[in-house]
């Protein structure tokens, strides 16, 4: 096999490659625009397919499509092709998987279609690189942890991650920066098995167009500019719940003790959520979620009344409102009753209670917090169809029990 490696790192990539052999188990590479973040881990697992012969490796995202046209169109066929070269490889493209000569496999997929995940969750890799996981749920990301369990003589099996900051609330700024479990807040058990690195585009500029920084990056907006140059964890442009602050974050212990109802929100889908709230006068407190990847409405039913989340005190009942698209899954919800899905009202009535400081979120609602402040609009006024399944459960549960005349507006 020809591999004529014509791959050479700027001073940060080396660093990022050297962090590789740090005994690190989970290595995320976060930062700008165009830093290179991309190609130092695509070049990373060429290297692991072809020292390693019949290994096999994962590089996912979202889409399916995404992954196709920005990494592998982009990065991973060019760099094999300045490797291993032409007739070093065979794509495969039915199956979305490169074969190389000596056995080794890597396979591009998307975690976002149910039919893709179950095809790409199907194997057992030596490497799984989640790219852009912003844009994934912690649940979708754990749920593929399983698969990276195939052995090969000598290879130590990694998780690696990228992406351009999201906001501090998000599962990866937790993890990673703040070195702290994302569904409880405790300081990392094994707190070296996770390792980062920032790498920004004035990191890459040799390999970048000279007025890609000072005439495009530069003249972005604020938060996109402390984004996309910077690499910096903010809250994203156009936020929908933009006045959300963390003095609405409120302890598990500092929550009122009764409550005049309740209401839950369930959200179906690849990514299924619920969210339970509860309401004293006006106030509303977002007091538990919950989420799965690619489980079935009973079971995840199942598992919500099993962790306790439908109790409620004072025998009040608890309505759960669900996405009324989800047709008969509805009836598998334990109280499960169609949701009003009139989303700007919904959104409006949420953004008015925050406002008037009658908005609360527990600590321990992770999902909530994780999408809150990335839930926004693109430039045409949109609402962006990612992470958000954590926020359409709530607002299931929040404008649906208004409507029912639970609570007055």
């Amino acid at each position: 096999m020809r591999t004529t490696v014509v791959f050479r790192p700027t001073t940060i990539q080396k660093k990022a490659l050297a962090l590789l052999k740090s005994g690190a188990k989970h290595v995320l590479l976060f930062g700008g625009s165009r830093s290179g973040k991309t190609t130092v881990l695509v070049m990373a697992i060429i290297f692991r397919a072809l020292f390693y012969a019949e290994s096999r490796h994962l590089i996912c995202r979202l889409r399916a499509k995404d992954a196709r046209s920005s990494v592998l169109q982009e990065t991973l066929l060019p760099w094999l092709n300045n490797t291993v070269g032409i007739a070093g490889y065979n794509y495969l493209k039915h199956e979305s998987m490169i074969r190389l000569e000596n056995g080794s496999e890597i396979w591009i997929g998307g975690l976002g279609d149910k039919e893709q995940a179950d095809k790409i969750l199907g194997h057992e890799y030596n490497t799984i690189y989640f790219n852009e996981i912003s844009q994934l749920t912690y649940a979708a990301v754990t749920t593929a942890y399983s698969r990276l369990a195939m052995r090969v003589k000598g290879c130590r099996n990694l998780f690696l991650y990228d992406c351009n900051p999201g906001s501090p609330l998000h599962w990866a700024y937790k993890i990673f920066v703040l070195k702290k479990t994302f569904l409880m807040g405790e300081p990392l058990e094994k707190a070296e098995l996770y390792a980062s690195m920032v790498l920004n585009p004035e990191d890459n500029k040799d390999n970048l167009p000279e007025d890609y920084i000072s005439d495009i990056l530069d003249g972005l907006p604020e938060k996109q500019k402390a984004r996309f140059r910077d690499g910096l964890w903010v809250k994203a442009e156009g936020v929908i719940y933009e006045k959300f602050d963390e003095s609405m974050i409120v302890k598990a212990d500092e929550l009122p003790e009764r409550f005049d109802s309740y209401a839950g929100g369930q959200d179906f889908g690849l990514n299924i959520t619920f969210v339970k709230i509860g309401w004293v006068g006006d106030v509303i407190y977002v007091l538990c979620d919950y989420g799965a990847f690619n489980m079935t409405t009973r079971s995840f039913n199942e598992e919500v009344s099993a962790r306790g989340l439908y109790d409620t005190t004072d025998s009040l009942g608890l309505s759960i409102y669900c996405d009324p698209a989800g047709g008969e899954r509805i009836q598998e919800i334990t109280g499960g009753i169609k949701a009003n899905n009139s989303v700007e009202s919904g959104i409006d009535f949420i953004n008015a209670k925050i406002e008037r400081k009658q908005f609360f979120v527990c600590e321990n609602c992770t999902g909530v917090l994780s999408e809150i402040w990335d839930y926004c609009r693109d430039e045409a006024g949109e609402i962006v169809k990612v992470n958000d399944h954590f926020m359409d459960a709530l607002r299931y549960a929040v404008f649906s029990d208004v409507q029912h005349g639970v609570v007055l507006v």
